[in-house]
């Protein structure tokens, strides 16, 4: 085989590997609906935005399985350009989305991600602790549950590698203050 169809193979792999990590989202999901309005928009103009179709997603605050749907509890964020919610300290706003089937609430559990695409159908008055709360309800035509997040892992090591060793406990303090000039503590003098 010669040289350049061994690249062309190559990128060709490539090619197919990005893809193929990227072909599991349903592109309902991916890409942007035209004129697909905020809840913050819907919330206040409820009866103008009754069958618009929305793609919003967030964070699973409660599942809640009736006889012949689900209903998902949303907080709202951000979605990114592929659809996934992006964590966010400014939450957008809660909705309800409702799908015509049974999930399970152990899969579908509370800081799950997850984004939907449906028309609006009604709102919802419920309470959020003592404050009544205005949730836009959607009926879902496609969804998406993204995902866990792999859990942070932080290590514990000392600042320099060359403090490892058989004598590395031993050592460790000694040298804990020499690497820290300016850890020193200061004492008073009287």
């Amino acid at each position: 085989m010669c040289l350049k169809s061994l690249i062309f193979l190559g990128q060709l792999a490539v090619i197919v590997l990005v893809s193929a990590c990227s072909s599991h989202i349903p592109p309902e999901i991916k890409q942007p609906l035209d004129g697909s309005p905020g809840i913050a928009q819907v919330r206040h103009q409820i009866d103008f935005y009754l069958s618009k179709k929305v793609r919003w997603g967030g964070a699973i605050l409660h599942t809640e399985n009736k006889q012949n749907a689900s209903e998902l509890t949303i907080i709202a964020f951000p979605l990114s350009e592929t659809g996934e919610p992006l964590s966010s300290d400014q939450s957008q706003g809660r909705f309800i989305a409702i799908i015509d089937e049974f999930v399970e609430p152990q899969v579908y559990s509370p800081e799950r991600k997850i984004t939907v695409t449906g028309q609006v159908v009604r709102a919802e008055n419920l309470k959020v602790g003592e404050f009544l709360y205005e949730y836009p309800v959607i009926q879902v035509d496609h969804y998406y549950l993204w995902p866990p997040e792999p859990e942070q892992i932080y290590l514990d090591y000392p600042p320099f590698p060359w403090m490892y060793g058989p004598y590395y406990p031993l050592y460790y303090p000694l040298h804990y203050p020499l690497n820290y000039p300016y850890y020193y503590p200061h004492r008073r003098h009287h």
